[in-house]
């Protein structure tokens, strides 16, 4: 039965699937968005430069491309539980690693170790998302899974921050360890294999990359994720710099401020997700972009008082997470059954390769001054708001291309 605003809920089994798999990224991203956070800690304490720390983050991503470029022909075959098991079980020791790190040189080489399996443990879980959930629903689905952003924002970075002023640096990385291999022992205990896609025999064959990238939609909806991803990196990895040396909020509101930012995040996305059922993928897409590229203009640009920092990051997150809803709603449509792993993963490649384009690209347009203010913003917020006003015209033509792709009576977008 449809709720009260018209969408059909999720079912028991669907449930346990998305919670399980919502574990599961949480603890990988963790192991990702943790380093954005502590970026001015273990800076200080290993003698990087704060410019320096784009790469940092960068180095992450770009490895993720690499892994799951080259996990791509073999994703869709093999049971889906068995592989995301394998790669958590690695990206738990590259986070153990990474806390015996000595300087800017080893520090990246763990995290680009680390990033080798966490992109194919990602790619590989969205994919058992949308085998298990029909479209239907996929949007409220979406925004559970991807909530696991917005839970680690209002309660993972803020105990890192906790555990990094306590213990040192190293502690978070360790802490990110252990609950890896807790969610490996779950997820193997709980979660039943996923091998329906294995009847059909083009499955088994494998999809290429060249297969993949042949397919217009697929290229466009590649090209959507590659914007937005860009985008979000452009920003995200110098926030925590911007905010203590540009706007002098003091570090112990750092881990307060992500979690407030978070909370708001989880809940656009789960809005999100509900009216892309609803409505479709655009119009929440189109809105959430718009908004986002007027509130970075406000709050990169304009150094707002005290109280408006607060406002602006909160409105930001929430704004800028919400639209990842949307868009990765709408991108769920285009694979087929055969190539659901294949396509997840060469968009995770593509994703994890734009947030390292703008990772670099921020450090490159942002210098340090003397008392470490970050200057370089006007040039990197005019970037920010072209790559955001982009990211509706392509989901406008993607949502145009499948609607004519579908059969008569098919759902098309999250509308029945």
């Amino acid at each position: 039965m449809p709720d009260e605003d018209g969408t059909i809920p999720v079912t028991r089994h669907e449930r346990l699937v998305i919670a399980l798999v919502t574990l599961l990224q949480f603890a990988v991203i963790m192991g990702f968005t943790m380093v954005m956070a502590l970026g001015p800690d273990f800076a200080q304490s290993l003698g990087i430069p704060l410019d320096h720390l784009g790469y940092i983050v960068g180095s992450y991503p770009l490895a993720a491309a690499v892994g799951t470029l080259l996990w791509t022909r073999h994703a869709d075959r093999f049971d889906r539980r068995w592989a995301v098991l394998g790669f958590l079980f690695g990206a738990a020791l590259c986070h153990l690693i990474a806390s015996f790190a000595t300087g800017f040189e080893t520090l990246l080489a763990a995290r680009m170790l680390g990033g080798l399996f966490g992109g194919p443990a990602a790619a590989t879980a969205l994919a058992i998302v949308i085998d298990v959930v029909p479209g239907i629903r996929r949007g409220r689905a979406m925004g559970m899974v991807m909530g696991a952003f917005s839970v680690a924002s209002v309660l993972g970075l803020p105990f890192a921050l906790w555990l990094s002023e306590g213990f040192g640096w190293q502690a978070p990385f360790r802490a990110v360890a252990l609950l890896a291999l807790l969610v490996c022992g779950l997820l193997a205990w709980v979660l039943p294999p996923i091998r329906g896609h294995l009847d059909n025999p083009r499955s088994r064959a494998g999809t290429s990359i060249a297969t993949i990238l042949a397919q217009p939609n697929h290229r466009l909806g590649l090209a959507l994720i590659a914007t937005a991803m860009f985008s979000n990196f452009l920003v995200i990895p110098n926030l925590s710099s911007y905010l203590l040396f540009n706007l002098d909020l003091p570090r112990e509101d750092l881990g307060g401020l992500y979690m407030i930012g978070g909370g708001l995040s989880l809940v656009g996305m789960q809005l999100t997700g509900r009216l892309c059922d609803r409505f479709g993928s655009v119009w929440p897409g189109t809105i959430t972009c718009l908004l986002t590229a007027l509130v970075g203009w406000a709050f990169l640009l304009h150094s707002p008082g005290p109280s408006l920092v607060w406002v602006g990051f909160g409105a930001y997150m929430l704004f800028s997470s919400a639209r990842r809803v949307a868009q990765n709603t709408l991108n769920s449509f285009i694979p087929a059954e055969h190539e659901r792993a294949a396509f997840t993963s060469t968009q995770s490649a593509v994703q994890h390769l734009s947030s390292a384009a703008g990772s670099y690209l921020g450090a490159a347009l942002l210098v340090s001054s003397p008392g470490g203010a970050l200057e370089g913003m006007p040039l990197l917020v005019a970037v920010l708001v072209v790559a955001l006003v982009i990211q509706p015209v392509l989901m406008g033509w993607l949502a145009r291309r499948l609607a004519r792709r579908a059969s008569a009576g098919s759902p098309v977008d999250g509308r029945r």
